[in-house]
């Protein structure tokens, strides 16, 4: 169907909001009247009859509330059946190039972790050359310092310990590279501008449930999973646990 035969066909209906409210109109009615007979309850049950015309209203309520939950999920299937047809379409074409993406990421990372290890090899060993010949320059140039009797040796004394100052800086501007991040050292462009490197970051495996230090992880854990947990626990039988007060509570249930 052309896009301009979809926008004929929904031209001609009513905004959804509309429709909704329209086909809801009976339920709104029902729930207005509910609400009418809540608000004339009494605010104190004090006797036999009046729980049971409160059990009732709340009966009548559930009734309103699960009819229209039933309705509101079958009004929104379409629209979820359409999402999920639209979900599984581009899945189409976004798994397998994520899915193949990751593998040529596996590929190039072996290959940059063996560069980077070139590079910081080949990095170390000029660092250690400039370093070994920053102090043969230091030691020839204290040397002619004292040996220096004339004006000559003297600037030659001089001319040597500038020299040796310099060495000595690149020596310490080449360990400064022998040190660079893994980043620095596997930096790779493409011709269309992309630009690849490693990034280094923490990482975990042998994960050991019955060993982990949860009381390390304590500030970590969100609230609403230790109340999932506790709760879980009451479930199975647990009646008695640190941290919190775990007691046999009652409240009204209709059917």
């Amino acid at each position: 169907m052309s896009d301009a035969a979809v926008i004929a066909r929904d031209h001609n209906q009513p905004p959804l909001e509309e429709l909704i409210l329209e086909e809801s109109g009976e339920l709104t009615a029902r729930r207005d009247n509910l609400l009418a007979s809540a608000d004339r309850a009494p605010a104190v049950i004090g006797d036999e009859e009046t729980s049971g015309k409160m059990a009732d209203l709340i009966r009548l309520m559930s009734a309103c509330t699960k009819a229209a939950e039933a309705a509101r999920v079958a009004r929104k299937e379409p629209f979820l059946a359409s999402g999920r047809l639209v979900d599984a379409i581009y899945k189409r074409i976004t798994d397998p190039l994520d899915m193949t993406k990751k593998r040529i990421e596996g590929r190039l990372t072996l290959y940059q972790r063996a560069k980077a290890e070139e590079e910081r090899r080949r990095r170390e060993a000029e660092a250690r050359r400039q370093a070994e010949d920053a102090a043969r320059q230091r030691r020839e140039a204290e040397e002619a310092a004292r040996k220096a009797q004339t004006d000559q040796q003297l600037d030659k004394a001089i001319s040597a310990d500038e020299m040796a100052r310099q060495a000595e800086a690149d020596a310490i501007a080449a360990q400064k590279a022998a040190d660079a991040k893994a980043a620095d050292m596997s930096r790779t462009r493409g011709d269309y501008g992309a630009v690849a490197s490693l990034r280094t970051f923490w990482d975990m495996t042998d994960l050991d449930r019955t060993t982990i230090d949860l009381e390390t992880l304590r500030p970590f854990l969100p609230l609403d999973a230790i109340e999932k947990a506790v709760r879980t626990f009451i479930k199975t039988g647990g009646r008695e646990l640190r941290g919190c007060k775990i007691f046999q509570n009652t409240a009204t249930s209709v059917r």
